[in-house]
């Protein structure tokens, strides 16, 4: 909600987050596909809205900075228009997007078949957090992640080690 035009680079399909969480800037790289909405949003938007670098990305009705509790309860109409049962205590929260967004980078980790571990500082930065240990935080177990653990350990314990006992 804090960005402003000038933090999109289209050119370079990135995004500048100034003082984000605990302080920290950093540069988050855009999938193609929210590049070309987010460069659809600001042809738009320049077109009815001031449009100096210092200008708001995104704005309200009434042209002005998005605040929090105007995204969140947009969020909770959404919800409502889904039929998604929810109330202050339960269901999802905006929130709830960041833990999204990790397990499935995360699930598509063990898909392309990386090495996740090696990755997760990666994860950890683009998220913004100061270490890993805030990151594991998101990671929640989903169906679809486990299996792809098990079955990366399958493969592993297949291919290293000796069911007569030790490694290969």
């Amino acid at each position: 909600m804090a960005l402003n035009l000038q933090d999109v680079q289209l050119s370079t399909q990135l995004l500048y987050i100034a003082e984000g969480k605990f302080r920290k800037s950093r540069w988050v790289a855009l999938s193609n596909t929210t590049g070309r909405a987010l460069a659809h949003y600001i042809d738009t938007r320049v077109k009815s809205a001031p449009h100096s670098p210092d200008s708001p990305l995104l704005l309200n009705e009434r042209r002005r900075r998005l605040c929090h509790p105007t995204v969140n309860q947009t969020f909770r109409g959404l919800l409502q228009k889904c039929d998604i049962p929810h109330n202050k205590r339960t269901g999802p929260r905006i929130h709830d997007l960041r833990h999204t967004f990790a397990v499935h980078r995360l699930l598509g980790w063990y898909r392309q078949g990386v090495d996740v571990n090696a990755r997760l500082p990666a994860l950890a930065t683009y998220m913004g957090h100061v270490d890993i240990s805030s990151t594991h935080v998101y990671l929640q177990p989903t169906a679809e992640l486990l299996e792809q653990v098990n079955q990366r350990f399958h493969n592993y314990y297949l291919h290293n080690i000796d069911p007569k006992g030790g490694q290969l």
